[in-house]
């Protein structure tokens, strides 16, 4: 439900529902642990043969049910470099490295684009697995070594773990998110429990453990309510949906309330598909949004209904037979299940190499555009900068270029940085969705897929602008979107969405409050100016309506050879006309700013009533100049840069004189 991204009264009800995975660690390091635990005790060895043959005859043979069904759908529906990524990710995921591979691609796992790589969700396996080469034999070091200190090495682990997490998910969310380190707390969360039941048994039932287990049901319930996207993670947010699991796994009761809600058949069937179901959705809903870009809630349901479907066919036909001991026995499952693997990975790797992604490939085809977002890929300490300020301090000049603006400007910082260098020092002010304006505040409600842009956060960005003296300030917005209250319409089909989301704060829904807008966007850049600061404004970047690499995706021919020839005969433009239409309160208001340290960039001149008149272009024969359908990819942001850089190069060198 959570990757379903079901929206319902214009909210998504399940934005907490990130935690499963780490309620599933917690069961798995459970169920596992008591395993390995129970066969310590009972025979003073452990059988390491027996438990990896079980691991294999669990994981792989689903595993490769799913990558063989999804072959054929990457195949048709993926772009090259898409393609190219799936096999990577495919060959990462049979060898249970797909967190790190994700992490290395820059994967900000719960982002738009994210919600397109068929076998993201892997990432989990990975660590897993990780888990289960390391633990058992650290789990037989102590038994055999250091038995009476078990269980507190294992709470020693695990408040190491947690504490790294922590640290790590204010530092470095990304890397905390996919690392084993951060993860291995919830797993071994699971194992202490084990521990316990092994040595002690099951506790007996009472009041309080019954009390206790609806709580720890309440903790989980709330947890996939009360926290979202924003929410460190894993950390202490984390703790409620463990603590949750904890509870119910340590003290529940076959006869207690929560026991008997969990030993339904509806919950006991759920948990016996659970891992099929686990491997089928995540492809199924990326295959579904790759091949329509604005899937409704019904179309949702069916893709729930889709996987619950395959999920119990699967469980019945590959599951079960796979773990019979008496099918493909011991060894010869062994050496079966490590065949297919490198056959399905030395396959894959050919194809990702010579195949689809080689032949006959048109030049626009292969390059980044069509999976980065370039306002997420400028980082410092490896933080992005986009909705967090950066500061690239540089010893040897005195200039300082500060950048100002939302998304459209994100999108252009990471080039413009690259090609400072050390010619000045830079701060970045940007923040998705906030225009740079001192005074107005966007709605905080409505702002769940932008970040917050308060009125508190608008005045410390102004402020700390303001106390770097004699500074470049580089101003870029999407004002049309501001002063219109919608996303563009180019009447030619493509239509921007924002998922029933208000794109305006309401203090400006009315025409006397967005007149107030328009004093407040002059003021603030007339205060910059009159603060002694330089100002390069760079007029509205043409909006498009369509997602560029989505809209060639799905238009274009299946032969690759005929793609160039097809994008020259139909290449995806918008009306100029319509863009001096939607902009045109936005170029006046920038228009009636006038101060003699004032800079002016134009982007549509770059882009509009150039190469095809009366037109603004999305792309040339070789490169997109768009990531989606407004902002500028690498390359739209190398052009526009090229023209902001001709006025600061001016500026660094009338400061340096």
């Amino acid at each position: 439900m959570y990757h379903a991204e079901i929206v319902i009264s214009g909210q998504n009800w399940f934005s907490g529902g990130f935690f499963g995975v780490d309620i599933f660690f917690v069961i798995s390091g459970y169920l596992i642990s008591r395993i390995i635990l129970s066969e310590l005790y009972e025979t003073d060895s452990f059988d390491f043969q027996s438990f990896y043959e079980r691991r294999a005859r669990r994981i792989l043979p689903m595993l490769f049910t799913v990558i063989l069904a999804s072959f054929p759908f990457a195949w048709r529906l993926l772009l090259p470099a898409d393609f190219e990524e799936f096999c990577n990710s495919i060959i990462s995921a049979v060898f249970f490295g797909s967190n790190y591979f994700f992490y290395l691609n820059a994967t900000e796992y719960g982002a738009e684009s994210a919600l397109l790589r068929p076998f993201l969700h892997t990432w989990s396996l990975g660590i897993e697995e990780q888990f289960y080469i390391i633990f058992p034999v650290l789990l037989l070091a102590f038994y055999q070594r250091l038995r009476k200190y078990l269980l507190a090495l294992c709470i020693a682990m695990l408040l190491m773990s947690f504490s790294f997490a922590v640290h790590m998910s204010t530092e470095n969310a990304d890397l905390s998110f996919y690392l084993p380190t951060s993860r291995a707390w919830e797993l071994l969360a699971g194992s202490v429990l084990a521990y316990i039941e092994v040595k002690h048994g099951r506790p007996q039932r009472s009041t309080m453990s019954q009390v206790l287990t609806v709580v720890g049901l309440c903790f989980i319930i709330f947890s996939f309510f009360l926290f979202g996207s924003d929410t460190p993670h894993p950390g202490f947010a984390t703790l409620m949906p463990v603590v949750g699991v904890v509870l119910i796994i340590g003290l529940s009761s076959g006869d207690g309330l929560v026991g008997r809600l969990l030993g339904s058949k509806p919950f006991v069937g759920m948990g016996l598909i659970s891992y099929s179901a686990y491997l089928w959705h995540y492809p199924i809903f990326a295959f579904s949004r790759i091949s329509d870009s604005e899937p409704g809630i019904y179309d949702k349901v069916s893709w729930v209904a889709l996987t619950l479907v395959l999920s119990i066919a699967s469980y019945f036909w590959v599951e079960q037979p796979f773990r019979n001991k008496r099918f493909l026995r011991g060894k010869l499952l062994i050496v079966g299940l490590l065949s297919v693997l490198f056959i399905v990975g030395g396959l894959l790797a050919a194809l990702s190499y010579d195949g689809r992604t080689k032949a006959f490939m048109p030049a626009i085809l292969t390059h980044e555009e069509f999976l980065q977002r370039p306002w997420t890929s400028l980082k410092l300490d490896g933080k992005t900068c986009f909705d967090n300020r950066c500061v690239f301090s540089n010893d040897n000049s005195s200039a300082w270029i500060q950048l100002l603006g939302d998304s459209h400007m994100a999108s252009l910082q990471s080039n413009l940085v690259s090609r400072l260098g050390t010619r000045a020092n830079v701060v970045s002010w940007t923040r998705g969705g906030c225009w740079p304006v001192s005074g107005g505040d966007r709605d905080h409600e409505n702002m769940a897929i932008y970040g917050i842009c308060g009125a508190e956060f608008q005045q410390q960005r102004f402020d700390e602008i303001m106390e770097v003296e004699n500074s470049t300030i580089v101003f870029s917005a999407r004002l049309p979107l501001y002063l219109t209250r919608r996303g563009f319409d180019n009447q030619e089909g493509g239509v921007e969405t924002f998922s029933g989301k208000n794109v305006f704060h309401e203090e400006f829904a009315t025409k006397e409050d967005a007149a107030a807008f328009r004093v407040a966007v002059v003021d603030s850049v007339t205060r910059l100016l009159d603060g002694g600061h330089r100002v390069i404004l760079v007029y509205p970047i043409p909006e498009v309506g369509w997602k560029v690499p989505k809209k060639i995706s799905s238009d274009m021919p299946s032969s690759l050879r005929e793609v160039a020839d097809w994008l020259k005969s139909n290449p995806i433009t918008t009306s100029y006309d319509l863009y001096l239409e939607r902009s045109r309160e936005a170029i006046e208001i920038l228009d009636s700013i006038d101060h003699e340290n004032l800079h002016r960039v134009y982007p549509h001149k770059l882009f509009c009533d150039n190469q095809i008149e009366g037109r603004c272009v999305t792309h040339d024969d070789e490169r997109l100049f768009y990531a989606d359908e407004g902002h500028p990819s690498y390359r739209g942001a190398e052009m526009i840069n090229d023209q902001i850089m001709v006025e600061i190069e001016k500026l660094i060198a009338t400061t340096e004189n």
